[in-house]
């Protein structure tokens, strides 16, 4: 069990590092286009302002900051769609890997620990809900439970519980665990956007 969270802690490193890496190109990127769009904006004016021309100056300006204002805009929208982008592609990557990983003796050994620590809080009384493609495990798993079904919704593995006695339910699944690494993801991982 440590050294699944020794390799989650790993995992989450890297996908942290290929984060980083991608939001310092976007900001790149970003800061570039910026730049040009304002020496593109100033080019302009000077070409179009006379030194008498005060109110023409107003308008200029005034036309330059609307223009600034939609560049900005059409870039922060690009932007949020590439950071969507790259958290989509690095949540892919990482279903993916737990996917390969659950076809592997270490995800028995996974689902017993879990199912261990379940019993231990809900009592072996409680239903165990599994994926599908985990109904192999039955056997292994109720010796910890009274009953094991599956449940569609679990598409990557790991355990729900639910004990009606004392009114409990768990969600030890990795669908459960990505999904929470995600929030965590798009909280911590510096894509977000500001200009």
């Amino acid at each position: 069990m440590l050294s699944e969270s020794i390799n989650l802690d790993q995992f989450i490193q890297e996908i942290n590092r290929n984060a980083d890496a991608a939001v310092s190109a976007i900001r790149k990127e970003t800061d570039a286009y910026v730049s040009s769009e304002l020496k593109k904006a100033k080019r302009k004016a000077r070409r179009e302002i006379s030194t008498s021309q005060f109110s023409a100056l107003d308008k200029l300006n005034e036309r330059n900051n609307t223009d600034l204002f939609e560049a900005e805009r059409a870039e922060t929208v690009r932007l949020i769609q590439r950071r969507q982008e790259i958290t989509d592609e690095v949540f892919a990557e990482s279903a993916e890997r737990i996917r390969r990983f659950t076809a592997t003796e270490d995800y028995r050994k996974l689902l017993l620990a879990l199912a261990n620590e379940l019993a231990a809080v809900l009592g072996t009384d409680s239903v165990f809900y599994i994926r599908p493609a985990d109904k192999d495990y039955t056997n292994d798993l109720l010796p910890y439970c009274s009953k094991v079904l599956t449940d569609d919704s679990i598409q990557l593995g790991g355990i729900k519980a639910v004990s009606e006695q004392k009114g409990l339910a768990a969600d030890h699944t990795l669908d459960g665990r990505l999904q929470q690494q995600r929030q965590l993801f798009c909280e911590k991982s510096g894509l977000s956007v500001t200009l």
